[in-house]
């Protein structure tokens, strides 16, 4: 499917929720995805993992439907049910057929409005997220992760705690947590709902409506907190050692900017020829291909609702940390030193313009980009208007950009290695 030929129906509810839906007449499945702006970014730093366990809660049991009772539902009319925890939103997600939508539908909105939190599954759930923490505390990779954003971060911002918390802050979160945290940010003035599939938009926005029309909020939706992060004062560095590895594993970054910064589509051009077009970019090609330093490399820049980071990471021999860490500044400081080539910027757009109509060729992967339109307020032409954005941009943009809001002086570098 052509970005072009998305047909895109939007409509508001009186309580503030949208309904966003693309059919897909070829389709005998429909997605159902609501998207809730609400997550970690709302935990108190002291019970950090609150919105993760009250999201993994939603299907442990509703007001109609016991845990095991949802399931054998599901299980027997083949509807599935996943949700995921964001630092932002909560998406819950339902896949079923389309002589199904009803069903779904409702599963939906039980999961959504009606969780009753049962105090037993909530030590279950609890027991699976400390098992999750204990192996994340001991995998390299993740420890490094979690180090980056401690310095890359002030003490009190969001963006510096892990979603899922921590293995201190996860036994302090009591079920009434959980119970306040969905009382307060659940509400329909948040959330969006997207529908794509074999089904008639009219007929299930009407069936939406139904089940979610008479939803109303209290008072003020509390608004999402992402405070801006100042950039690290010179090199912040962090070395954390752990018994019984064999691989080392570095996150370099810095704070960035959100995804409706007017620079962002520069900058992330710029970071697709550092760190990920073909064989990751130029890191990669210099770090792993041609140096043979790491079993990984690539960058990233996060965007979002804040201002996530950029970040350049990489898997290494311990040997090789510190040539390591030394290629991918050469990478940084030569794409903020001049231009990138003419070649480089024309292979980006087309890169970026040709993988658009890929994320389109799903019902779950159109469910997805109509919300992100929805959450960064980009307009319903903005599949129609996206090429034209990454087609202008020029390789001086793209240098301005990286010199505002990249450093090779001033970072946080995080490096986990194996105990010496």
């Amino acid at each position: 499917m052509s970005a072009g030929s998305l047909q895109i129906e939007r409509r508001s509810l009186p309580n503030g929720l949208v309904l966003l839906g693309h059919r897909n007449e070829a389709s005998a499945a429909v997605v159902l995805r609501a998207m809730v702006r609400t997550g970690a970014i709302f935990d108190l730093p002291e019970r950090a993992g609150t919105a993760r366990l009250t999201g993994a809660m939603l299907q442990r049991g509703t007001r109609r439907h016991t845990f095991e009772e949802l399931n054998a539902l599901t299980d027997r009319e083949g509807v599935s049910i996943s949700v995921d925890v964001g630092r932002h939103t909560t998406d819950v997600n339902v896949k079923c057929l389309t002589e199904d939508l009803e069903l779904g539908i409702g599963v939906l909105a039980e999961v959504v409005r009606e969780p009753t939190f049962p105090s037993d599954q909530l030590e279950k759930v609890r027991g699976e997220l400390m098992t999750a923490l204990r192996e994340a505390d001991q995998d390299t990779r993740s420890v490094a992760e979690r180090t980056f954003r401690e310095l890359a971060y002030p003490e009190d911002h969001p963006y510096r705690r892990r979603v899922s918390g921590y293995q201190e802050t996860v036994p302090r979160v009591e079920l009434t947590d959980l119970v306040a945290h969905h009382a307060r940010t659940f509400r329909p003035d948040v959330v969006a709902i997207a529908v794509a599939g074999g089904v008639e938009m009219d007929d299930a926005f009407d069936r939406l409506a139904h089940e979610f029309g008479d939803w109303v909020g209290e008072g003020e939706a509390p608004a999402l907190p992402a405070p801006p992060a100042p950039k690290p004062v010179g090199v912040q560095a962090r070395t954390v050692e752990l018994p019984g590895k064999s691989q080392a594993d570095v996150v370099l970054g810095m704070p960035g900017i959100d995804r409706r910064h007017p620079d962002f589509y520069a900058l992330d051009v710029l970071n697709l020829i550092l760190g990920r077009l073909g064989l990751n970019g130029r890191i990669g090609a210099n770090v792993r291909e041609k140096q043979g330093l790491a079993y990984y490399s690539f960058s990233e820049l996060e965007g979002g609702l804040g201002p996530g980071p950029w970040a350049a990471r990489a898997g290494v021999n311990p040997a090789n940390v510190e040539r390591a860490v030394e290629a991918i500044l050469a990478e940084l400081r030569g794409v903020l030193a001049e231009p990138v080539t003419p070649e480089e910027l024309s292979d980006a757009q087309s890169f970026l313009t040709g993988v658009l109509p890929l994320a389109l060729e799903s019902n779950d992967g159109v469910a997805r980009t109509l919300l992100s339109i929805e959450l960064y307020d980009l307009g319903l032409d903005y599949l129609v208007r996206y090429p034209g954005i990454i087609r202008a941009l020029t390789r001086e943009q793209l240098l301005a950009a990286g010199r505002r809001h990249l450093s090779a002086d001033s970072y946080a570098l995080a490096i986990v290695r194996p105990a010496r």
